[in-house]
């Protein structure tokens, strides 16, 4: 009864995988694609938007200490860093000129986008929230001087805890889901590479 069962199942994958015609699985493809690029896109305006409010922040509000103006440089330096990253990808996932060429080629380029997406949101993303933790600590010092200590306190309190939940939630269900489409852009595409390897057999 369990062989039927795997027997079954793997029919059933089986039909699954060749019910796409070429044409659905590159606009499922293509649709993936640009929702990937759009996100980075909006993510690249975000950014701006950050170092706008930043840059006006730091000329409306007449900070007394060097430290406040060294924590906005770091905070500033840290938003241009990811809008220019954000942009750099947004770039390459809209370019069109493997996509159009061998799918093998496309595969691998997306694999090592893929690759080169998980270092930025790994291993990169801890150096930015190092130096944006440093910012932070730079920035603190005026408030320390200015707010009560159980005001400085809480805003430790809540930035850590802020910190410590992007990095150990939204960091990681940010990283899942843009590997889950990246990883369904690359199926689709094998798929497709298979289908016309079996039309060549």
């Amino acid at each position: 009864m369990k062989d039927f069962e795997a027997l079954k199942e793997l029919w059933s994958n089986q039909v699954e995988q060749t019910r796409f015609s070429p044409e659905d699985i590159i606009k499922r493809v293509r649709s993936s694609k640009s929702q990937f690029a759009n996100r980075l896109l909006f993510e690249v305006v975000a950014m701006v938007g950050a170092i706008l409010v930043l840059a006006y922040a730091w000329i409306a509000i007449d900070f007394k200490m060097w430290t406040s103006h060294m924590g906005l440089l770091i905070f500033m330096a840290c938003c241009l860093y990811v809008m220019f990253a954000q942009y750099r990808d947004y770039r390459r996932m809209m370019d069109d000129t493997l996509m159009t060429g061998k799918p093998g080629e496309y595969i691998r380029y997306l694999k090592s986008y893929k690759q080169g997406r998980y270092n930025l949101n790994t291993r990169k993303y801890k150096v930015y929230t190092l130096l944006f933790s440093a910012g932070l600590a730079f920035f603190f010092v005026e408030i320390f001087f200015l707010a009560s200590l159980w005001v400085t306190i809480l805003g430790v309190i809540v930035t850590a805890g802020w910190f410590l939940a992007c990095y150990f939630i939204f960091m990681k269900s940010y990283i899942r889901k843009e590997e889950g489409r990246l990883n369904e852009m690359i199926a689709n595409l094998e798929r497709l590479q298979e289908q016309f390897r079996d039309r060549e057999d």
